[in-house]
């Protein structure tokens, strides 16, 4: 009992364990510990969620940024510009 105490009780290793989940795979027992807790703590299986949408949310800006050419302005546009800042 004891130990189940100590792994529910733990969301600062648990958020850790997930942050690591992302860049490389834990180990079975690991996993079983995460898993418990996010089963009961409502925090940290919010907290596992938005850090996987964060990541998706970033790859993805990151993917589309790649694809779109850079801002330039039209000739006009600089030539507006000038003006106002005489």
């Amino acid at each position: 009992m004891k130990y189940l105490h100590k792994i529910l009780n733990n969301c600062e290793a648990v958020s850790l364990m997930a942050l690591q989940s992302a860049e490389q795979p834990l180990s079975f027992r690991k996993r079983l510990e995460m898993n418990i807790h996010l089963y009961y703590c409502r925090c940290c299986s919010n907290f596992v969620k938005q850090s996987k949408l964060m990541d998706i949310s970033l790859k993805n800006y990151l993917e589309n940024l790649e694809k779109k050419p850079p801002f330039t302005a039209s000739d006009d546009f600089k030539e507006k510009m000038k003006e106002q800042l005489k």
